[in-house]
């Protein structure tokens, strides 16, 4: 399957994560044990040759002839794969997500977009109390932080645009905005897109928060208005690049 590393590689990784999880040395026999309970049907003779190659990788080290501890290398090995598999089951997540979503769609749905959050955001710069600005910059920096661990923010955008048409106190663009952004899966398209040509959608949002917080709302229109287009360019250059391939 797309979304599921290779059987070598799951296997590599089942075997990694035990010895890593059981904090002591462990056996071909133990390990074979434990991997046959959870249903991984593999022999004590097929684990000793695959610790051989993780001896020879420098994933394991022999500890006398109590088996074998995991390595310094060995670590990072298991967090590359574990970054892989989230990757793979990303892209398979993304793939559902797109069907039903054009590049014509996206585009329609951003230029809507574009024309009322420009207005929300000079609202939210005008109108947004003490309160609202420091808890628009506790979500911020919730986006940030997932984003550097490499986890998927896309709920974090939602929280970040929802949190500026709270503080605009318009009622009638809020709820205009709300329509346009019910569709569920267009943040995780969105964000997988942004992924995928290397847009940095966390400074735009540096960028319009400190417009509304400084009370800025020409500057915070601007800042928005350009965040939305950089969207725009992103989903072009995403299906140019897709055209291409």
């Amino acid at each position: 399957m797309m979304d599921m590393l290779g059987e070598k590689e799951q296997l590599e990784q089942e075997i990694l994560s035990l010895i890593s999880k059981t904090g002591q040395p462990v056996g071909c026999g133990a390990i074979s044990a434990v991997l046959n309970s959870r249903g991984i049907s593999i022999s004590e003779a097929t684990v000793g040759r695959v610790l051989r190659d993780f001896d020879h990788s420098g994933y394991t080290e022999k500890a006398g002839y109590q088996g074998r501890i995991l390595s310094a290398r060995g670590s990072d090995r298991l967090t590359e794969l574990a970054n892989r598999e989230k990757s793979l089951q990303w892209g398979a997540e993304f793939a559902s997500a797109l069907q039903g979503h054009t590049k014509e769609q996206l585009l329609e749905v951003l230029i809507a977009r574009r024309a009322i959050e420009g207005e929300l955001a000079a609202l939210a710069a005008l109108n947004g109390n003490g309160a609202e600005k420091e808890q628009l910059q506790s979500t911020l920096e919730k986006q940030r932080s997932i984003m550097e661990n490499g986890g998927g923010a896309a709920q974090a955008d939602v929280n970040f645009h929802a949190a500026i048409a709270q503080m605009a106190g318009n009622k009638i663009l809020a709820m205009s905005i709300e329509l346009i952004r019910q569709d569920t899966q267009l943040s995780p398209v969105l964000e997988y897109i942004r992924k995928h040509v290397h847009s940095l959608v966390y400074i735009d949002h540096q960028n319009i928060f400190q417009a509304i917080h400084s009370g800025m709302p020409d500057a915070a229109k601007e800042a928005m208005v350009a965040h939305i287009n950089n969207l725009i360019q992103d989903v072009e250059t995403y299906w140019e690049r897709r055209n291409n391939k």
